[in-house]
């Protein structure tokens, strides 16, 4: 293992902080704001698995477009998460919980010489719709492959339920000569008024693509100018998204042919009641990227 240090830290002009990471199998990078990867690049090929909007916020005023949002502790929005009470009001609520929009800490690091290990965690894991007593922490190993686990902790007397997701987005050379390996049965296809439709057999892309896809494969495949494997586990969904050209152009945080370069392929629990956990529990969402 090299005498050189592996972390770094920086700060942008808006006084977001980065934790960079450069060892001898990989760089990464980390930004404090919503502990969001923004990017991994193995040098063994040099290949950024993440996709980045050039046009994403990083000044704290929102979400970063890119990388990989954490959703947290519901998925989507709040009226369909285990949370929702008719009563309330949902535009109080962001839509993939609060934690993307929150400060996290960096708690510890390790070196080996397998990976460099990073603990992370927000500076409060309660906010509006959900203040349960929870532990948060974020774990994430970089080295030949990027491993990145959200855990979750019951410390309160009570069960709880949460949705979740690691919303990852990938980089594609052109998403309409992209293939996606390892994913059948059913799915929930948002495009078409939530209607449960049965996967294709082969998984292309044409279209706004939104689905939550009812299984739990250990490994999907991302078949681009080169493959992707995804590991997931904790799951019961695999999220699968791209917004088409209609949506890229009204997004202000993306480029207008944005949607061609990327495709969200997301280990996620959407399925409700959500994820039970009971009192002094833990459940971990972990998505292993090579």
């Amino acid at each position: 293992m090299s005498d050189k240090p592996s972390i770094s830290l920086s700060m942008n002009e808006h006084g977001i902080e980065f934790v960079n990471v450069d060892n001898q199998h990989a760089t990464a990078k980390i930004s404090l704001f919503g502990g969001h990867l923004l990017s991994f690049i193995p040098k063994s090929d040099q290949h950024e698995r993440l996709w980045l909007s050039p046009n994403a916020k990083m000044d704290g005023t929102k979400a970063i477009r890119g990388g990989i949002p954490i959703c947290w502790p519901w998925f989507g929005d709040y009226k369909t998460s285990p949370h929702y009470r008719d009563s309330e009001d949902i535009s109080a609520f962001p839509a993939h919980g609060f934690l993307r929009t929150q400060t996290w800490d960096l708690i510890s690091t390790h070196d080996n010489n397998q990976h460099t290990m990073l603990r992370l965690k927000p500076q409060t894991s309660s906010g509006a719709g959900f203040d349960k007593d929870v532990q948060v922490e974020l774990i994430v190993e970089v080295g030949k492959t990027l491993t990145i686990s959200l855990v979750t902790t019951n410390l309160s007397s009570d069960a709880i339920a949460i949705t979740a997701a690691l919303h990852t987005y990938f980089s594609v050379a052109d998403i309409e000569e992209t293939k996606l390996n390892g994913l059948s049965g059913i799915y929930v296809d948002k495009t078409r008024s939530f209607k449960h439709l049965q996967t294709p057999s082969v998984y292309e892309f044409s279209e706004e693509t939104d689905r939550a896809h009812l299984c739990q494969p250990e490994m999907v495949t991302i078949a681009s100018n080169q493959e992707t494997n995804v590991y997931s586990e904790g799951h019961d969904s695999i999220v699968v998204w791209n917004p088409w050209k209609e949506k890229s152009i009204s997004m202000s945080d993306m480029t207008d042919d944005g949607y061609k370069s990327m495709l969200c392929v997301e280990t996620a629990v959407t399925q409700l009641p959500g994820q039970k956990i009971q009192p002094g529990q833990s459940h971990c969402l972990k998505q292993v990227i090579s």
